[in-house]
């Protein structure tokens, strides 16, 4: 008896040492990935628009597009074309029905202008509410763990600038805390994608200090 008991104990020391540092180096690892992930949507989002998929009022001023345009999933707006290659993987291609796509532990949702500027999750469903004139320069992309302080802990944003911004505290997590659409803005408010402004190493207009991405 004596001797399970002694065993027992030693268990349960090694994991309360060895639990939380598995769950550091997953949250460390995931993090890692999807700035690695938004980098890529950028980069697919400046190929897409070079590329002139989308012109949907054909005033040769082309659009940004949505994470089913961008992979490949869904038809290209006003027409019945897809790309030709997928810029982005299907997992970011394909999304719930709230416009989320699940990757390395976290949401991802892209954002285009509705004609005041702002952000609508750009799913096929929410494509005519798309303002042709302001996707040619806006869009924003967030990224949040599906579970805060064991899936990720910061909160990650980029948009039409390319650069990627991430929150200095866990803050966002699942489907209970989203981050609004201009959450590294600033100068408009958060639900607002049509600012130029970005929240470096500032408050953004979420209220949360956001740090570049080096």
């Amino acid at each position: 008896m004596i001797e399970m008991l002694t065993v027992t104990t030693v268990i349960g020391i090694l994991a309360s040492v060895t639990v939380p540092t598995l769950i550091s180096r997953r949250v460390a690892a995931n993090e890692s990935a999807v700035v690695a992930t938004m980098r890529a949507v950028s980069q697919a989002q400046f190929q897409f628009q070079a590329s002139g998929y989308v012109d949907a009022n054909n005033d040769s001023g082309f659009e940004f597009g949505s994470f089913g345009e961008l992979g490949g999933l869904d038809l290209l707006r006003g027409t019945t074309e897809r790309v030709t290659k997928p810029l982005l993987s299907a997992s970011l291609a394909k999304t719930d029905v709230d416009g989320h796509a699940t990757l390395h532990g976290y949401l991802f949702s892209l954002f285009l202008p509705d004609g005041s500027g702002k952000g609508v999750v750009a799913t096929a469903t929410n494509m005519p509410s798309i303002d042709p004139f302001q996707a040619r320069d806006y869009w924003t992309c967030l990224a949040w763990p599906i579970k805060v302080g064991t899936t990720g802990n910061r909160s990650f944003f980029v948009n039409q600038h390319g650069q990627v911004l991430k929150t200095k505290k866990a803050f966002y997590s699942g489907k209970v805390s989203v981050p609004p659409a201009g959450a590294g803005l600033v100068g408009v408010g958060k639900d607002q994608i049509n600012g130029t402004s970005l929240a470096t190493n500032s408050v953004g207009a979420d209220g949360q200090f956001w740090i570049m991405v080096h």
